[in-house]
C-alpha cells in the first residue's frame, strides 16, 4: 500500500510519497521500505507521475513503463497535462500485445474470478444443503442446473447495479472469440468442481452461454474492481498556467485493451479554486486533517442521522389522525435529519476546511512540501500505532517530495537513492542524452 498527498496553489504543486511497499506471497506479507513512487514523466518539462497500488502492469514494472515512455518523449511536449496522460495512455497500450500469453491468461483469470469464485462457492453450498434421497439422477441434475443458473443470476444482479463505461469496445462475439480458450479452461474448471458432488454432471450451453454473458458484462463496470494501478499525473503543460493533477486507474487488459479509468482532474481556478490537499491513497488521515473529522465518523454519523429521522417518521405516521397526511409529514421529518446533515458539513466547512485552503492558497513552495510531507508521516504514525500486525504497517520507509513550478520546473525536495551519484558519474552524463 502507498500514502500519497498532493498539496497545491497557484504557485506550484508538491507531492510526497512514503516508500513501503507490500508483496503478498504463499507465507503472508511482507513489507519493503525502499520503494520510489515519483517520477519525472519528461526530462526537461514541469510534468511528473507518481505510481500507487500495484506496481506493475502485466508483469512490466510500470516504473520501467515510465522510463522507456519518457525516453520516447524526448524533448517532445504537450499543451497540458491531459495531453501528457493521454499520450502515455497511448504508449501504455502498444505494450500489450508483447506480454507473454502466460501472464494475459492469469491476468484474465484473476478478473473472471471475481466473479466465477464466489458464484461456485454459492452453488456448492446449495449442493451441500440440498437433499438429493430418493431422487432420480435426472431430477438431481435439474436441481444442478437450477443452483447454478441461480448463482450466475445473483452474480448479475451485483453487477447490474454498478454503473457502467465503455472501456472495452468489442461485442460479445468478439470478447468470447478472442478469449475462446481462457473462457473454456474456466468452464471446464467449474464443471470439475461440480462434478466432485455428482460424477455424471455437465454444464448446459444454456448456463455457459450466461456464464460468459455475466463475464462480458463485467468488462465494461466502470469501478474498477480488479487488481489495479493508480498513475497521477501532475504539473504543468506549455499552455497552462496553473498547476494540474490528473488521475487514472488501470485494470485488467481484456481483448488486450487496458481497463483504464479515468477520473476527474484537479486544477487551480483562481476565484473558484484557489488551492486544494489531494491524497491519492490511503485517504483517511489526510481527510481527518482536511476535515477535522476521520472519514468513518462523518458516513457513520450521516447513516445515523438518516437512519434515526426515518424511524421517527415511520413511529408517528400511524399515530396520525388524518391518515392523507402522512406522506408529507414523512417527508418533512426526513427533510429535517438531512437539513441537519447539510447544516453540519457547513460549519465543518467554514470552521476547519475553508480557512485551512485560504492559508494554503498563500503557502511559499517549502511550506507545501513540508505539509504534503507531514500529511505522509502522520498516516505512518497512525498506520504504526494502530494495528497490532506489522504487515499492516502500508505507509513508511524515507518520504520522498517533489515541488513542481511552471518557471522551475520538476525539483527534488528530498529524494532517496539506491546508489551513490558520486560514484557513478556516468549515470549524470547519460541522463540527458535520452
Amino acid at each position: 500500500m502507498t500514502a500519497i498527498v498532493g498539496v497545491l496553489n497557484s504557485r506550484a504543486f508538491a507531492i510526497a510519497a512514503d516508500s513501503a511497499v507490500t508483496v503478498t506471497g504463499n507465507n503472508g506479507k511482507k513489507v519493503y521500505n525502499r520503494s520510489n513512487k515519483i517520477f519525472t514523466l519528461s526530462k526537461l518539462h514541469p510534468v511528473g507521475i507518481a505510481i500507487y497500488s500495484s506496481a506493475d502492469f502485466l508483469g512490466i514494472p510500470i516504473e520501467t513503463i515510465v522510463k522507456m515512455y519518457r525516453h520516447k518523449l524526448k524533448e517532445k511536449s504537450f499543451g497540458t497535462i491531459e495531453a501528457y496522460k493521454n499520450d502515455f495512455i497511448k504508449f501504455l497500450k502498444t505494450l500489450v500485445p508483447g506480454v507473454s500469453a502466460e501472464i494475459k491468461r492469469d491476468n484474465f483469470y484473476a478478473f473472471c474470478g471475481k466473479a466465477y469464485h464466489p458464484l461456485v462457492n454459492t452453488t456448492l453450498e446449495k449442493i451441500k444443503n440440498f437433499d438429493s434421497t430418493g431422487l432420480e439422477a435426472t431430477e438431481i441434475e435439474i436441481h444442478y442446473d437450477q443452483f447454478f443458473n441461480d448463482s450466475i443470476a445473483e452474480q448479475k444482479s451485483i453487477f447490474d447495479e454498478l454503473s457502467k463505461s465503455e472501456y472495452i469496445k468489442k461485442s460479445r462475439d468478439e470478447f468470447i472469440t478472442f478469449h475462446k480458450i481462457q473462457l473454456e479452461a474456466i468452464t471446464n474448471y467449474i464443471e470439475g468442481l461440480l462434478r466432485d458432488s455428482n460424477p455424471n454432471y455437465l454444464l448446459k450451453q444454456t448456463s455457459i452461454n450466461a456464464l460468459y454473458d455475466l463475464f462480458y458484462q463485467m468488462i465494461n463496470v466502470e469501478w474498477i474492481f480488479e487488481m489495479l494501478s493508480g498513475l497521477v499525473f501532475f504539473g504543468f503543460g506549455d499552455n497552462e498556467m496553473y498547476p494540474v493533477t490528473w488521475q487514472i486507474l488501470i485494470g485488467s487488459a481484456i481483448c488486450d485493451i487496458p481497463r483504464i479509468r479515468h477520473m476527474s482532474a484537479i486544477k487551480i481556478v483562481p476565484g473558484q479554486s484557489d488551492s486544494n490537499i489531494v491524497p491519492y491513497a490511503q485517504k483517511d488521515v489526510t481527510e481527518t486533517v482536511l476535515t477535522g473529522v476521520d472519514p468513518k465518523y462523518i458516513q457513520t454519523m450521516q447513516s445515523s442521522i438518516e437512519s434515526s429521522f426515518e424511524e421517527v417518521a415511520n413511529g408517528i405516521a400511524p399515530l396520525l389522525a388524518d391518515q392523507s397526511s402522512t406522506t408529507s409529514v414523512i417527508d418533512l421529518i426526513k427533510n429535517v435529519g438531512q437539513e441537519l446533515i447539510n447544516k453540519l458539513n457547513a460549519f465543518q466547512f467554514s470552521a476547519i476546511t475553508g480557512p485551512l485552503l485560504e492559508i494554503l492558497a498563500h503557502m511559499g513552495k517549502e511550506d507545501m512540501a513540508e505539509l504534503a510531507e507531514s500529511l505522509v508521516n502522520i498516516t505512518s504514525i497512525k498506520r504504526k500505532f494502530t494495528s497490532s500486525d506489522s504487515g499492516d504497517e502500508s505507509v513508511g520507509g524515507p518520504v520522498d517530495v517533489v515541488v513542481v513550478t511552471k518557471g522551475d520546473g520538476f525539483i527534488w525536495i528530498k529524494r532517496k537513492h539506491y546508489f551513490d551519484i558520486q560514484n557513478n558519474p556516468g549515470f549524470s552524463e547519460r541522463y540527458l542524452k535520452f
